[in-house]
């Protein structure tokens, strides 16, 4: 018997052109009886290729060209079905890449699945839905409709290769370098490529993930924008009284804008010498999230902003319902005649302010009656990096306040402005060389 069940597998049991007893081992009965049946093809007698049954679980045929006698193999794929391939001139070619097609199988190497990318991607899509947030979940969605289905929507998920996908990328690099993309917006999308063909090996419909081989694309270089510490008070002066409580916040402990509009009163720890914002949360469209970290930080403060918090909690309390600590630290102010921003007297605890009002009205109007440069929202984030930086503080310090998650993203951004540690360290060894001087010239 050269096919037998033992110790939970199949094991298939053969003797090779040498007379060498050799011995292979399957999880399934269907392959080990395929691979039992062509190596002992020889052993059957005179059954010929082309009387072997076509209804067989696999083997090795002889068909008839123009050039002559040329043979094939049908084998079984990772998901049942039959697949062949011809072309061989001898037996034993054939039969030693169908049996290369049965290892391949058995270890995972190579899986065969009815998805094509669009099927596969829809369902996957669907799927994320209940568990990212809606605006992860969005660009998703855009990343796929815009760039990923329309290069990728009836490729087999079997048939996307490494190759595959670094031809797309040469594709979009090209795109870039005409000035339809930026290189972030394909570096994202190869990110969700990777993201969803990682549930694809997860459920086993691909043997691993052909994306994670390709190469991002490297990152443009940006100026990035920021105040200098002689306009920040230029800035400040500018902003309207509703606005110039967040925008202290904004410059101080360089939040986020969504990070701002979703701090609530008890998320402030204030001291007469200072004290600090603790950032639990973002504002997702009409409700809160996760921050962009997916984890809370705690931003140091000065006394200066800690005291022009004080007054806006001052200020939240006289509008705020039962609950004064869980009141939004920012909201629209009372409104006293009919053009003005804000709610009616009696209204309820005040709506909250609109992202796109503080960064396309009130910060632009701000920049507008200062007399400076126009820059986005953002910039005020990398005011505040900046302005740390100018007061000697190190980079960790930098990455800590900002709540980056790894240093080099620190270090990127806002290397070239650390002047004063720099210098600081220069001055030093240059007077440690020095003091080695001296002492050597003593003796």
């Amino acid at each position: 018997m050269s096919v037998r069940f033992d110790r939970g597998g199949w094991e298939v049991r053969w003797r090779d052109e040498s007379g060498r007893r050799r011995a292979k081992r399957f999880e399934d009965e269907k392959l080990a009886r395929s691979f039992d049946e062509v190596v002992h093809e020889l052993d059957r007698g005179e059954r010929g290729a082309s009387k072997a049954a076509y209804g067989s679980r696999g083997g090795v045929y002889e068909y008839q060209t123009k050039d002559g006698a040329r043979w094939r193999y049908v084998a079984r794929r990772s998901d049942g079905k039959q697949t062949s391939k011809r072309g061989f001139t001898s037996p034993m070619a054939a039969r030693a890449a169908f049996r290369r097609v049965c290892e391949q199988v058995e270890r995972g190497e190579v899986r065969h699945s009815t998805h094509t990318f669009g099927s596969w991607w829809e369902q996957w899509l669907r799927s994320r839905k209940p568990h990212v947030q809606a605006g992860t979940w969005s660009a998703y969605e855009v990343d796929g409709r815009k760039r990923l289905l329309p290069a990728f929507r009836e490729v087999p998920l079997h048939g996307l290769s490494g190759e595959v996908i670094a031809a797309w990328m040469e594709e979009q690099a090209e795109a870039v370098d005409a000035g339809e993309y930026a290189p972030k917006t394909i570096n994202n999308t190869l990110g969700t490529l990777v993201v969803c063909l990682n549930a694809a090996v997860k459920q086993r419909l691909m043997a691993g993930n052909p994306a994670l081989e390709v190469e991002r694309l490297a990152p443009a270089h940006i100026e990035r924008e920021y105040l200098r510490l002689q306009e920040i008070p230029v800035y400040l002066d500018a902003c309207s009284e509703t606005y110039r409580p967040l925008a202290e916040v904004l410059v101080g402990a360089g939040l986020r804008i969504s990070e701002a509009l979703a701090l609530k009163v008890r998320d402030l720890e204030l001291a007469g010498d200072g004290g600090a914002i603790v950032v639990y949360r973002s504002r997702k469209g009409d409700g809160d999230g996760f921050t962009k970290s997916q984890r809370f930080r705690s931003v140091e403060i000065g006394p200066s902003l800690s005291r022009g918090l004080a007054e806006q909690v001052s200020r939240r309390a006289k509008m705020s319902g039962s609950d004064p600590g869980g009141a939004y630290l920012f909201v629209m102010p009372t409104r006293t005649v009919k053009g003005e921003h804000g709610r009616w007297h009696g209204k309820g605890d005040g709506e909250r302010m609109n992202r796109n009002t503080v960064s396309r009205d009130w910060h632009k109007e701000a920049l507008q009656d200062a007399a400076l440069r126009d820059m986005p929202l953002h910039a005020l984030r990398h005011t505040a990096a900046a302005a740390w930086l100018a007061g000697g503080n190190s980079l960790m310090y930098v990455q800590r306040q900002l709540g980056h998650s790894d240093i080099a993203t620190t270090e990127r951004y806002y290397g070239h402005l650390e002047r004063r540690v720099l210098a600081a360290g220069a001055v030093a060894t240059e007077e440690a060389i020095a003091r080695a001087v001296a002492e050597h010239a003593k003796r």
